[in-house]
């Protein structure tokens, strides 16, 4: 994206000084990162059944509490619980084993159907589109010969080794002992994962509140009541996400299973609860579990109208879901980034296979939970999460350092549609002057670098301008006259305050820093104010330098007062006698407004 640039910003850009090197100390946290990675991925057998039981927890978490709600024991409540649970996956597999035989039957007739039709499809295509296709090969005969012609030689060159006899290596046949290995292993890993989660599980419930208490130890007590309610607010909305999706895709499955049976696609119960567990893995999940039933409609229609239905019922179904019944249940957004979801279905799926793509969105969601309570987390919650990772004012003063005007401009449309236009000049302008101020005090950014930041937000303040401009007409009236000091960012805080005085319909002007003090038509324009203002970024060693501009003004004018603009930095309460700095813009313009509308002048304490 070609991006207006301010000259001065991108001159003065590489005078900020780059920190001193800190050893192999910036390499800690990549080396960190690589031994968790190395020992998720080494770890996954051991991990996987864990993960599996604490996001189960999470799951039967809200109805062990409706449970004991009705004044059930916790051992009564927990074991119902894992009941209706056992009892669900146990109903599920007796339906995908059965589908999946039914289905099994016949699917070689369907694999003939599917072949034949896209051989149809490929037909049509060659019939109507054939000419595109032997332009691009460069002629269609031309691959036909030259295979032909590899053919004859190989046919008639020589054969080797005539007198060669084949010999067939036969492996000894397998003793029923190792027919049984053969069935009874691979069916064992699932039954031995299944209950390595069911006993976790269990101890997770029974021992809900002491693991709690050994986690709340482990990141300290200085602050253990706030660290006891981010953790049992975070356990509770991550229970409730976990329930309410759970809701959700069976709801879909069940939607896709009726449609399906209705359309009179083979195996529904299947094609329905792949649907449903499917929708568990972001964006792609859809998609996949779409692939089945479509190419049964392929393979049992001749025409393509079951086809076309099928397709239909997902693209219907899926956007009513996403859209209207999921923001109803768990608000609008997961408070995941689109990124984010992308990238850890990647992550997960390269750690732990198909099992992590199922289970990224919620392994993402508990990590991004845990980073807005624990501060140790608080890097997941920034990486991750849907939260701006800069605030307002620290985003403005990045984008006037690197001196990108346009995306300033757009961050401005964007925050005025939510907030007026006085906060945006406090909380968001005001906040990104003292915060390159603070570091041009620190020394790590040159004086030249703050002129093309603060040339930047003057192009912002223009750009806002020609937006929101009143028509205000102040010429050949009296009103407040403002005057920047001599720092870079004082002509920015000046045009603020210009701009919401005229917002007020009162008369104000800018005093342009080419008109010298003395001048002729500097005494014109102090003559007529009724107020002077000279404003920039002040602190008390400022204010000292302004003091004989301060002396001059005062004595020259005919305004019943001279306000002072605003700290360098806020709540700052050092000034200078006989002047007062103000902690921000809407302060300057209360003291204006009063002044400009006959309450007398402003007093200034000494």
């Amino acid at each position: 994206m070609n991006e207006t640039q301010s000259p001065t910003a991108a001159s003065a850009a590489p005078t900020v000084r780059p920190s001193r090197g800190r050893g192999l100390e910036p390499l800690v946290p990549w080396i960190i990162a690589a031994i968790v990675t190395a020992g998720l991925y080494f770890g996954r057998s051991v991990l996987v059944p864990i993960t599996l039981a604490i996001l189960l927890s999470f799951l039967l978490a809200p109805i062990v509490a409706a449970f004991r709600r009705a004044r059930l024991a916790r051992t009564p409540a927990v074991v119902l619980a894992l009941l209706l649970s056992l009892s669900a996956m146990v109903v599920t597999g007796a339906v995908i084993a059965s589908q999946a035989a039914t289905l099994t039957k016949d699917a070689p007739a369907y694999a003939e159907r599917i072949a034949e039709r896209v051989a149809k499809v490929r037909g049509d295509v060659q019939q109507h589109f054939g000419f595109l296709l032997k332009e691009k090969d460069g002629g269609g005969g031309d691959r036909a010969a030259t295979r032909a012609r590899l053919q004859g030689e190989r046919a008639a060159a020589p054969k080797r080794g005539g007198g060669a006899v084949p010999v067939e290596i036969r492996e000894a046949p397998m003793t029923a002992m190792q027919e049984v290995e053969l069935i009874v292993l691979p069916a064992l890993a699932p039954i031995e994962t299944a209950l390595i989660v069911l006993i976790v599980t269990i101890f997770i419930l029974f021992q809900k509140e002491d693991l709690r208490d050994r986690l709340i130890r482990l990141m300290g007590t200085a602050d253990l009541h706030r660290t006891t309610l981010a953790l049992d607010d975070g356990a509770k909305r991550l229970s409730r996400y976990f329930l309410s999706q759970f809701i959700v895709n069976c709801g879909f499955g069940a939607i896709i299973w009726i449609g399906l049976f209705l359309l009179g696609v083979p195996s529904p119960g299947l094609w329905g609860i792949l649907s449903g567990l499917l929708r568990f893995v972001p964006y792609v999940g859809v998609l996949i579990a779409a692939i089945g039933p479509l190419a049964l409609a392929a393979a049992i229609d001749p025409g393509w109208g079951m086809l076309l239905s099928v397709g239909l019922l997902f693209v219907l179904v899926e956007p009513l879901i996403g859209y209207a019944i999921e923001p109803f249940l768990y608000g609008r957004s997961t408070g995941l980034s689109p990124v984010s979801v992308v990238v850890a279905a990647l992550f997960w799926t390269w750690i732990w296979g198909p099992l992590g793509l199922v289970l990224a969105m919620p392994l993402t969601l508990m990590l991004v939970v845990l980073g807005r309570h624990i501060p140790a987390f608080a890097m997941f919650e920034i990486l991750l999460g849907d939260r701006p990772a800069l605030s307002p004012a620290e985003t403005l003063y990045q984008r006037a350092l690197a001196g990108h005007v346009d995306e300033a401009v757009d961050q401005a449309d964007d925050l005025l549609e939510a907030m007026p236009l006085a906060s945006y000049y406090d909380d968001v302008v005001l906040g990104a002057l003292r915060l390159a101020a603070a570091d041009r005090d620190r020394g790590v950014v040159e004086r030249e670098a703050m002129h093309g930041v603060a040339d930047t937000i003057m192009q912002v303040l223009a750009s806002i301008d020609a937006h929101l401009a009143r028509g205000v007409d102040e010429a050949g009236t009296a009103g407040c006259l403002c005057i920047p000091g001599r720092g870079p960012f004082d002509l920015v805080v000046a045009s603020m305050t210009v701009s919401l005085l005229r917002r007020d319909n009162l008369a104000a002007r800018l005093r342009p820093r080419e008109d010298r003090a003395g001048s002729g038509s500097d005494d014109m324009m102090l003559d007529r104010a009724d107020l002077v203002c000279l404003l920039g970024l002040f602190d008390a060693r400022a204010a000292r330098r302004i003091r004989p501009l301060f002396a001059d003004v005062e004595a020259r004018s005919g305004a019943g007062a001279v306000i002072i603009g605003v700290q360098r930095v806020a709540g700052d309460p050092s000034n200078e006698p006989g002047m007062i700095v103000h902690d921000d813009l809407a302060g300057v313009r209360a003291a204006a407004a009063a002044v400009l509308a006959g309450a007398g002048p402003v007093a200034v304490p000494v």
